[in-house]
């Protein structure tokens, strides 16, 4: 039985929580304002960066699973870096320091000609909030074993923002890549990746968290707007080639086992639309 702290128990942390307390786990998990925790989990409330160290027990993994308050620098900043220096503070010095995974964006891949991305691929971020995510990064790698989990846009359950784009018929703008993960999917990744922590596996310093089918963003929404019986809102000139983004690949999580439930958009958003439907 390992001891587990989830920095960030609200949906993805509780999809690992519950993972992981299936498997036998002692889990401790910290929620910001809300005090429902799953089963088997002890839980926190709190603000992390307001936490004395004393409010945090000793473990021997933790996952940082942080939502920022808006896009903005310093929400991310306030998210991500300034929540990373608490950990850091706590367990930098213990005996044994916990294996720390931070779960981080490929928005830190600034490219964006179409360029095909893999974890060879040095980050170059351009925007200020994947600065802030890559500074978070290098933060806690000075300070721990860790590893950056840079997931690709999480989609499923409860998540409509793109449908509800697409029934709202605003203009589609230009075309261009788009990388996707099932949050269902990026719960077994994580799963995984503490499993191999706690079987002293070597990691890598990051993982590339996505679907491996990156697709162009009007076939998604081509496709969505088919589904719902909307109109193709696509009224500029462009052609049809996506003009900017970039393709991911992963192959860390594929060599240790990892099997996506959802393979590529068509599969996971059929299921969201089903859900989608019933609450319209």
């Amino acid at each position: 039985m390992a001891k587990i702290l989830i920095a960030g128990c609200g949906d993805l942390g509780s999809g690992v929580a519950t993972e992981l307390v299936a498997q036998g786990h002692r889990v401790t998990g910290i929620r910001r304002t809300k005090s429902d925790f799953p089963a088997g989990v002890e839980g926190i409330t709190g603000d992390l960066v307001d936490m004395s160290d004393d409010m945090l027990p000793d473990v021997d993994v933790v996952f940082l699973i942080m939502t920022p308050n808006g896009r903005t620098e310093s929400a991310y900043r306030t998210a991500y870096f300034d929540t990373a220096q608490t950990l850091i503070r706590r367990y930098q010095s213990v005996a044994t320091p916990p294996k720390v995974f931070f779960i981080s964006s490929t928005s830190v891949y600034g490219q964006s000609q179409g360029e095909w991305i893999d974890e060879a691929t040095l980050a170059q971020p351009t925007s200020a909030t994947a600065k802030v995510l890559l500074e978070t990064e290098q933060s806690l790698a000075a300070a721990f074993s860790s590893v950056s989990v840079r997931c690709s846009g999480i989609y499923g359950s409860g998540r409509y923002r793109l449908l509800e784009t697409v029934l709202s018929e605003s203009d589609w703008g230009a075309n261009s890549w788009t990388n996707r993960i099932h949050r269902d999917d990026v719960v077994a990744a994580l799963v995984l990746l503490a499993n191999c922590a706690l079987s002293e596996k070597q990691l890598p310093a990051h993982v590339i968290v996505t679907d491996q089918t990156p697709v162009s963003m009007w076939e998604v929404k081509l496709w969505l707007a088919t589904s719902l019986g909307v109109k193709v809102a696509v009224n500029g000139g462009e052609g049809f080639a996506p003009t900017s983004g970039k393709r991911l690949q992963g192959q860390y999580l594929l060599s240790q086992g990892w099997l996506l439930q959802y393979p590529s958009y068509v599969t996971g958003y059929s299921e969201l639309l089903r859900e989608f439907k019933t609450l319209r």
